[in-house]
């Protein structure tokens, strides 16, 4: 390639970009944000059937002396650190079996608890770990579940193993 050829793609790409980036930005405040020409898998969460879907979801159940009710916990609350786009992830990856999460260390149940204080504002009797599917039929009017199923629970205390 020549050199005048190579000069005239680098200024024809420094005068294309802004103008690119001006006009996503103008169709952002205008109409909405146009997607990106490539988008990365969204590691599917959502199981579609023909008949109906199901959703798997992970959250906290924290006990405490003075409710007869579990206060229930969901994810992002208990780690308000991660961002929320990231925190289904972040569960598959450390709370997605039981095995898992019993071989937690004490130091890991420990934080889990503090937290759990940190949401509840009373330490807790018992912090368990629940998995549940969730079925819904397609054609619904209203996104009320057909049914739940409790896949696991795991009991975190303190102190205590399972």
């Amino acid at each position: 390639m020549k050199p005048k050829t190579i000069r005239f793609i680098f200024v024809a790409l420094l005068i294309w970009l802004p103008v690119q980036y001006g006009l996503v930005g103008i169709l952002g405040v205008t109409y909405s944000e146009p997607w990106p020409a490539f988008v990365f898998p969204g590691f599917k969460s959502v199981y579609v059937y023909d008949r109906g879907f199901e959703i798997d979801q992970t959250f906290f159940e924290i006990y405490t002396h003075v409710q007869s009710e579990p206060v229930v916990v969901l994810p992002y609350q208990l780690f308000p650190e991660l961002p929320r786009s990231q925190t289904s992830g972040f569960m598959r990856s450390h709370f997605r079996n039981p095995e898992s999460i019993v071989l937690l260390s004490d130091e890991g149940r420990n934080w889990l608890y503090r937290q759990a204080v940190n949401v509840t504002g009373i330490p807790p009797v018992r912090l368990d770990i629940v998995d549940t599917k969730t079925f819904y039929s397609v054609g619904m009017k209203k996104m009320q579940p057909d049914s739940v199923a409790e896949q696991f629970r795991v009991n975190l205390y303190p102190g205590q193993n399972e």
